[in-house]
């Protein structure tokens, strides 16, 4: 069949055809519909090659649906809850992850000339100092214990003698402070940010 025929079809046919091993009906909706799949990741992420990298891995999962036995009936609302759940994905992991920090920070620095540059590398890590030392206490201890320290939930809950929810409270608390601070002070993203704190952990 040539490959100028999938244009015609319906998102529905084409997932329909995917769903029966069609590599050519997931080219087409690869081609319809990863750039705006990847502008709607942007905008939970903020950063290109991390963006990027997300947006791949939706087209992964749907390619995989070759083995879903029920029908897709809402194709483009199917693909934007997977996009939205992989962007999610990754930022619950990088809130409590050394691992996806390391992920950030090998994706941005490069792009950095914040992180490149001795001289404002240091006004950064001064102004993250700063917002730092306005936390609350416990607020502190407990973003220390997850992010530098590398410690679950769990394993802060049982430290600190406090419950799971009063961490992620800690948790959500501080990393609005420090986007909010990202965005507003310093006008760069707080995965750009976190890029600079995982440099300095």
């Amino acid at each position: 069949m040539s490959m100028a025929v999938y244009t015609t079809y319906s998102d529905t046919q084409l997932f329909v055809l995917l769903q029966d091993g069609d590599s050519d009906a997931f080219t087409e909706i690869y081609g319809r519909h990863y750039n705006d799949v990847y502008r709607f990741i942007h905008r939970y992420l903020k950063c290109p090659h991390l963006s990027a990298d997300v947006c791949q891995s939706v087209f992964v999962k749907l390619w995989e649906l070759r083995n879903l036995d029920r029908p897709i009936l809402d194709p483009v609302s199917y693909i934007f809850t997977v996009a939205k759940r992989k962007a999610f994905d990754f930022l619950k992991r990088a809130a409590t992850e050394q691992a996806a920090m390391g992920i950030i920070l090998q994706r941005i620095q490069p792009r950095m000339s914040v992180v490149e540059d001795e001289f404002r590398y240091r006004e950064y890590i001064q102004f993250i100092d700063d917002i730092f030392s306005k936390l609350p206490e416990q607020s502190k201890i407990v973003f220390k214990l997850c992010r530098q320290e590398n410690k679950t939930y769990e394993e802060t809950a049982q430290l600190l003698g406090i419950s799971r929810n009063t961490v992620k409270k800690h948790m959500v608390r501080s990393m609005k402070i420090l986007k909010h601070a990202a965005e507003s002070d310093l006008g760069i993203s707080l995965c750009a940010l976190l890029a600079v704190i995982a440099s300095k952990a």
